[in-house]
């Protein structure tokens, strides 16, 4: 057993030097496990649940007032909300109405907005701290309490801002999709085209997303194409859970839990899901192979002291300098003839 164990050591070995990928997927996973990212999903997805109702609350209170120049933002919130959560947003008994935050916007101003500063920056707080811990970065002298705050509040508000815009632009070209067509001279049974251009444009989007949160909260000492690898890996994995997230919901629905927690069960599950997939990605950008070679130390040079002097470099100054030097040279045809000596005697011996 132990030889067989050995021998699939090897042959490991011998794939993971023979096909990079396969190397960078196992290094990521050991990472992940390394930097228990399994446990600090925890925290963020506690965290994560208490922020959801607060900052809805306040994100349609914004947008309410946004709404007044620009009519379409209440939409484009709602899609941005169904794009974080498919399949959780409706009518039905287990699913979050989105009337239920509208109604509840005009007293988000402030109970919200306090809300937020507990809850919602509490994610990011955790979430900053999961992505240090994953990207291995020192401990950083923390700014006081309201300095905090203020800057996590205006990090909320960046990715909130990065996740509105991207959805508007995604969604206006798939609203357009015909005209657009048209603008290119395009058959309309070309349509197929411009689906996946909307595809592209939402993993993109994600991409944006995910590298947002690295850079924004962690700030890693990480090559930009090693970061923009864990983004894109995360926008992939993003598109994904939200595509089976049906099956996710259906199959957490069937538990008999779900008849005592309802909807809180759903959300705990999808929240520590998406933390999880944020904390991959940023093992997969901390594994990157030009992140590892970055982290590479170089040898120090060996350490010279000063050349030792010749016979010539020595002193020649009258005095104690000269007299240094006569009597190294003494010394030197002295130890010659002593020399000379011994080997002198050893042939008369052998003779």
């Amino acid at each position: 057993m132990p030889a067989f164990v050995d021998r699939a050591k090897s042959r490991l070995t011998e794939l993971r030097r023979e096909h990079p990928a396969l190397d960078h997927a196992l290094r990521t996973q050991e990472h992940y496990g390394e930097t228990k990212a399994g446990q600090q999903a925890g925290a963020v997805t506690y965290f994560g649940f208490l922020s959801v109702f607060p900052v809805l609350a306040l994100a349609f209170f914004v947008v309410g007032w946004v709404a007044k120049v620009y009519p379409d933002a209440q939409d484009t919130l709602q899609t941005s909300v169904m794009s974080m959560f498919p399949g959780l947003i409706g009518n039905g008994p287990s699913k979050l109405n989105i009337e239920d935050f509208q109604n509840s916007a005009a007293t988000a101003g402030v109970i919200g907005l306090v809300g937020v500063l507990y809850s919602g920056l509490g994610w990011l707080s955790a979430l900053r701290d999961a992505l240090i811990a994953v990207f291995a970065l020192p401990d950083r002298e923390q700014p006081s309490f309201v300095m905090g705050k203020a800057r996590d509040l205006l990090v909320l508000v960046i990715i909130g801002t990065v996740l509105l815009v991207a959805v508007a632009f995604t969604g206006l070209v798939s609203g357009f999709s015909s005209d657009l067509l048209d603008w290119l001279g395009l058959s309309t049974a070309l349509g197929w085209l411009v689906t996946l251009l909307t595809v592209a444009l939402g993993l993109l989007a994600n991409a944006v997303l995910f590298f947002a949160m690295f850079r924004l909260l962690a700030a890693p000492d990480v090559p930009r194409r090693a970061m923009w690898s864990g983004a894109l890996l995360g926008a992939v994995g993003f598109e994904i859970l939200k595509q089976v997230s049906g099956l996710l919901i259906r199959s957490t629905q069937g538990q008999p839990a779900f008849q005592v927690f309802g909807l809180t069960l759903v959300l705990l599950v999808w929240i520590n899901y998406f933390s999880r997939l944020v904390l991959y990605a940023a093992s997969w950008a901390w594994t990157h192979p030009l992140a590892r070679e970055e982290r590479v130390v170089e040898p120090a040079a060996p350490v010279e002291g000063p050349p030792l002097p010749s016979v010539d470099e020595l002193p020649t100054d009258d005095g104690e300098g000269s007299g240094r030097k006569g009597a190294f040279v003494a010394g030197a045809a002295l130890g010659a003839a002593a020399a000379a000596a011994v080997v002198t005697k050893a042939r008369s011996d052998d003779a």
